[in-house]
This record gives C-alpha cells, structure tokens and sequence, in this order.
C-alpha cells in the first residue's frame, strides 16, 4: 500500500473555485453583480457556500463581505474557506455582552477596531501598530467574515475613530506624562507588565502599550520628552520583534453610544455574500427580541438597507425566486455514513462511483490513520481517494466535476 500524500488533492481544492464558472448561469449572477445588481445561488450545500465565496472574491472588484446566519458560524467559515483559497478573511465578530458590560480588554472589541481601521485606511498606508501579524495592508484585505448580529450592534462612526486614535512618530516631541495621561483617560489600565490589550506600563524612560486591535504590545523609548525608538516585543519573551516607525494608538470609549452602520465604512465597489437569506432574517430578529434594550441596536430592516446599497448575492440550498439573476447550482448533499468501519468502507466506495473523493482531514496524524483504514478500499486502489489536510464542517458532491468532499 502506498504511503499516504498529505497534501494530495489540496492544489485541486484550492483551484476548484475557479470551475464553479462553468455552471449554467453563473456567469450571468457574475454579471449582474458587476453591474451592481442582485443576484441569487441555490443548490448551496454543507461547506460549499464557502466555494461560493472563494470564487466571488476572485470576481469581486473590492472586499467581499460574507454575512452568516449565526455569530458561531463565522470561525467555522473560515476554516472552510481556507480549504478553498489561500486569501485569510478578517472576521468581524459580534459583541457577546450589553453595552454597559463591555470593556477595552474584550477580544471582539478589539477585532472589531481592527477592521474598522483597516477599512478607514482604505488606500493608505496603515500605521505599523495596528498592523496584523503577517503584515497585510488595507489594500490586501479583500475577504470580511461576520454574522447579522454583528451587524446590528452600531458602530463608531469613521470621524470619532480618527479622532480616537493618538499617532506616534519616532522622533516626535512628547511629554511621556502627557501620553501616560491619556492613556489613563482613555480606559487603558496601569500595569506592572503588559500582558493584555488594553495596558500600559511606564518604567522609568520607557512605556509599554498594547492597543486593543494590535496583536502584540510596543515599547516606546523616551530621551526626555523625544521619542527616540519604536520597537514590537513578544510578550512571554520580552524579545523586541521588530523597530517600528510609527505607531497609532486608538482608544474608543466602551460607554459611547454607537449608531453608525459597519456598511459606512465601506468603499462602494464592495460585494455582499448573504448566507442562508431568510435563516439570516429571522436570526437578526430573535437577536433584537432577546435583548432588554433592542433600542440599543439597529433595526433589521435599516442593516439590510445599508447591505443592500451594494451589489449583493444570496447563497441557500433553495434560491430566494426574486432576484435579478439566478443559478442554480449542481451541488448535491453527501449521505451521512453509519459509523461502522466496515460498513463505511463499502459506503465510501459506493459514493465515490464515478468520483474523487476528497476526506479533509485536520492534522497528519488523522492523514495516516484514515489512509490505513480506507488504503484497501476500491476507491483507494483507483487512486481516486485524497486525503488534504484542513478543516470541513460538512462535505458535499460537485456533479459537474465528479467530486465529492468529506
């Protein structure tokens, strides 16, 4: 038995996208959206929606906004999507407490500023601080993952985060009382060492920040009132990573009301997937009628209005009926197997007729037990069983080109 390719099919994967063009009708929901229309796709199943998404964002002219039913989905999104792109998605995620509960130091705080400014920057060069960790500037980020939830909690409007944000120059002339005062004013908290987002430590000619949206904290060097180096460390380390420029520091203000659309910070080339459009409706709704204060949110009917200035496709197993243009996909569900190993063996050799079958698994490990337990199926000794290395919520079957994921 031959031993066992991790990555095999994992090129045919990422290129899969690509074939989704040659679907009756496709092209014309391409064109419509080019066109700055609507559009709808049916025959969406399991994981393929992120496929859907994979090749969208090869067609869309700016970022593709992926809108998911549920807050939980988003992260599970991701993961399906990176067994079909190599483009990493900034996920946008919904704030999990009350207005009044929250604070600088809560992950989606942060996150949510991150893309926030990364949209702000739009064209621009952004500021080394808030960079994310492989470096991606504003121009690069093409793919936005979020739930309806999400995008009904309000968010800062574009002006009261620049005017939020302190920038630092190395070389520039500052008082470090001035900034430790601001810092303090602003809902960072004093620290002996920093070790979360929202902290700064002052030790004698140095001040250590970790901003809310940066993913690691900097240490600023003073020579008197001159800022004389900029430098990113590791925190378990304190190794300095890297010298920085610039910096900007944002601090928004957790008890500030809100009431700015997430779409404002769009630029108007963008596109919008909607996942599951009418599961996603009635998700925004019970969100706002759970809530003390739905008040505090924006109406259903406003998002999807703000959504809707935008070229927009929905994505669902059956298609809406009501859009401009219309595909409906030849994408089929994948029968659950019955758990027995070896009546699973015949069971993939039975859905594999006429197929390569792909089972997506997460770690080498799980390559080379599941190769030992299927290498002695038919399916295996045609050369038609792969197993990639990733992570798939639920497979599917693509007819047209005689695949199926599992």
């Amino acid at each position: 038995m031959a031993a066992p390719v991790a990555d095999s099919g994992s090129a045919r994967l990422q290129q899969l996208a690509e074939r989704l063009d040659a679907q009756e009708g496709y092209a014309e929901v391409v064109a419509s959206l080019t066109a700055g229309h609507a559009a709808a796709l049916g025959g969406v199943w399991g994981s393929s929606c992120a496929l859907v998404a994979a090749n969208l964002l090869q067609r869309a002219p700016g970022r593709l906004i992926v809108v998911l039913p549920r807050a939980g989905e988003v992260d599970d999104f991701c993961d399906d999507l990176a067994v079909f792109s190599e483009t990493t998605a900034e996920k946008f995620p919904a704030w999990e407490t009350a207005p009044g509960e929250r604070d600088i130091q809560d992950e989606a705080y942060g996150d949510r500023l991150r893309v926030l400014k990364l949209l702000q920057s739009d064209g621009l060069t952004r500021s080394a601080g808030s960079q994310t960790s492989n470096h991606r500037d504003a121009n690069q980020l093409k793919f936005i993952v979020t739930s309806i939830q999400a995008l009904l909690q309000p968010v800062q409007p574009p002006e009261i985060v620049a005017r939020q944000t302190k920038k630092l120059n190395a070389g520039d002339e500052i008082a470090p009382a001035i900034l430790l005062r601001w810092l303090a004013e602003n809902g960072f908290q004093n620290t002996t060492a920093v070790e979360l987002p929202g902290e700064f430590s002052p030790r004698g000619g140095l001040i250590d920040v970790f901003a809310a949206d940066w993913f690691h904290p900097v240490r600023i060097e003073f020579f008197g009132d001159t800022v004389e180096s900029i430098r990113r460390f590791e925190v378990s380390t304190q190794r300095s990573l890297e010298t920085l420029e610039n910096i900007d520091i944002t601090a928004l203000s957790t008890g500030t009301v809100a009431r700015d659309h997430f779409a404002s910070y769009l630029p108007p080339n963008s596109w919008f997937l909607l996942v599951e459009p009418h599961e996603m409706q009635e998700e925004g709704r019970h969100y706002r009628q759970r809530l003390d204060r739905p008040q505090e949110v924006h109406d259903l009917d406003d998002v999807l209005a703000s959504i809707y200035r935008f070229p927009s496709v929905t994505a669902a197993a059956v298609a809406s009926g009501s859009m401009e243009a219309e595909c409906q996909l030849r994408i089929e569900s994948v029968e659950r197997f019955s758990g027995d190993i070896t009546k699973v063996r015949d069971e993939l050799d039975t859905i594999g007729t006429g197929y390569d079958v792909h089972i997506i698994c997460p770690t080498e490990a799980e390559v080379e037990r599941l190769h030992e337990i299927f290498g002695a199926t038919k399916l295996a000794a045609s050369g038609r069983l792969h197993f990639p290395i990733g992570r798939l919520q639920s497979g599917f079957r693509l007819v047209s080109e005689r695949i199926v994921l599992v």
